[in-house]
């Protein structure tokens, strides 16, 4: 065989590993005229962009199957119905247990969030990932097998309170490991991680007895929680830990042996010198800069608005929505079909929001959104003859616009938007609100259908929605294609502005992973 050239890099092994992969290109370069050294100097470049970003996605994945859980606690509210059902069981569950079973991920979330952020600073984020996806494997044991309703409840605390804390974990984890031309679509990731677990429990709640069902809830943290150990720490937060030397190897690992990353760190660690984040208090301080306060307030909007509109109870309370309104299919196949629209569709969106972009997803899905609450409510209110299957076709619309862009889109604004002079505490007062929000509109969700009917709910619903797309349309700059440097400015200038920017900054991306590959 024909040995390599001497222009070959030097750390050829990689290179080496991908020759066979890499021939038909280089027999379709030969086809068109293309000379052999080109081709292996196209095959040497297309293996190092390839292996460095299958590298970031693996990485990425691990982290994003932790939000497997935030997927499980949602549709876990499915094994309820043979819960209360189940003679077997030593305790009863009542009305009122429901409720409060259903709101316990946004109360315990009211407690909890407002130390996500300086518990990330203080562990470390891969650090304290593993430690949640442990202990989430562990409670979810409990709630399986507890002979008493206490240690239900107290199992499904600790199940909201890692739910609380994966929820921003997750997403802010990735945007510091992956390189920004993929990070849209790997932080998009965990959306569909998401319903990927609601539609797992939507089906073993339908096909299995409840205890079994959260039995095997807990399988998939155990192994994560084993393949973690591969995730190395974040170089931004070892950075600002004042460890250089742990963050130049992380970041090394992160991109593979080939790359030169010393460049990107010196970029890492300028950011941080030019906005430090030091103590919760000085965090807080730096909350009265407008370029600091207004990301904040803007996200801690959109997740309110967000769950004012109902998604968490449409979700939650799928199987008791399809009895209510009268739908003629049976309602556990009415909420498997939720489940997987949902998932086709988050991943569909994953795979948009790369091309798209942030701001054009979440207005155009917030707007469909409320559309579709406000044609279901409607009809509901309207009892048309042999309309039954209205609200059915009503909520999928729902389900696979929130899918595309409502949900996974906040998420990645989380991680894109927030200032490192406030990330901490600005993550904290996002996720505290969401999660006030959820307990919110669950509680009070029962009470407001046996009064006013769950047609005026959805209406309701469909008002927030509404609200959500004119601010979204108002303040709401691109950040497709931006490095997070670029972004730590995007509120001080007018979105229109900011837009214009980041469609510059996305067609230079889009021209260096042209020369790239």
């Amino acid at each position: 065989m024909r040995s390599l050239n001497s222009d070959t890099p030097t750390n050829a092994a990689p290179y080496r590993r991908g020759w066979l992969a890499a021939g038909p290109i280089i027999c379709l370069q030969g086809f068109l005229g293309l000379s052999p050294q080109a081709s292996r100097q196209t095959m040497f470049v297309i293996n190092e962009s390839t292996f460095r970003i299958l590298r970031q996605v693996a990485f990425a994945l691990i982290v994003a199957a932790s939000r497997l859980e935030v997927g499980l606690v949602i549709g876990w509210s499915a094994v309820l119905p043979k819960l209360r059902a189940d003679n077997a069981t030593s305790f009863t569950v009542t009305d009122q247990d429901v409720t409060w079973l259903v709101s316990l991920p946004g109360i315990s979330g009211v407690a909890m969030t407002l130390a996500v952020g300086p518990l990330i600073e203080f562990t470390g984020p891969t650090r304290l990932l593993r430690a949640l996806l442990f202990l989430a494997g562990v409670l979810w044991l409990l709630q399986a097998f507890t002979p008493y309703l206490s240690l239900l409840y107290l199992g499904r605390i600790g199940s909201c309170l890692a739910f609380n804390a994966v929820g921003p974990l997750a997403p802010a984890l990735i945007s510091e490991l992956v390189e920004p031309s993929v990070r849209g679509s790997l932080v998009a990731v965990v959306e569909a991680v998401v319903a990927l677990g609601q539609l797992a429990v939507y089906c073993l709640a339908d096909a299995l007895p409840w205890r079994l069902t959260t039995a095997l809830c807990a399988a998939p943290f155990f192994a994560v929680f084993v393949l973690a150990f591969l995730v190395p720490e974040s170089p931004y937060w070892l950075l600002r830990q004042d460890r250089s030397e742990d963050a130049a190897k992380a970041l090394a690992r992160l991109r593979g042996p080939v790359k030169d990353t010393s460049v990107e760190l010196d970029e890492i660690a300028k950011g941080i010198k030019e906005r430090p984040q030091s103590t919760l208090k000085d965090q807080v301080k730096q909350l009265s800069v407008a370029q600091n306060f207004r990301p904040v307030l803007f996200l801690a909007s959109v997740f309110v608005l967000r769950e004012l509109g109902g998604q968490y109870v449409v979700f939650s309370y799928t199987v008791y929505l399809f009895r209510e309104a009268g739908v003629s299919m049976d309602a556990y196949t009415c909420t498997i079909l939720v489940g997987a629209v949902r998932l086709a569709c988050t991943v569909l969106g994953s795979l948009l929001l790369g091309r798209v972009g942030r701001r054009p997803m979440l207005l155009a899905t917030s707007v469909v959104c409320g559309l579709a609450e406000l044609v279901g409510g409607a009809f509901l209110l309207g009892q048309f003859p042999g309309a039954s299957w209205v609200p059915l076709a009503a909520v999928l619309v729902f389900v696979s616009s929130y899918g595309l862009g409502l949900s996974p889109v906040p998420w990645v604004l989380l991680g894109e938007l927030l200032p490192t002079a406030v990330r901490s505490v600005g993550t904290s007062i996002c996720v505290f609100n969401f999660a006030l929000s959820i307990f919110i509109v669950s509680y009070t969700f029962p009470p407001l259908v046996e009064h006013a009917g769950v047609g005026t709910a959805l209406i309701a619903f469909a008002g927030f929605h509404f609200v959500l797309s004119v601010i979204t349309w108002a303040f709401l700059p691109e950040t497709r294609g931006k490095s997070l440097s670029d972004l730590k400015d995007a509120f001080t200038s007018a979105p229109k502005e900011a837009d214009g920017a980041a469609a510059g900054e996305g067609k230079r991306t889009e021209n260096a992973k042209d020369t790239n590959v």
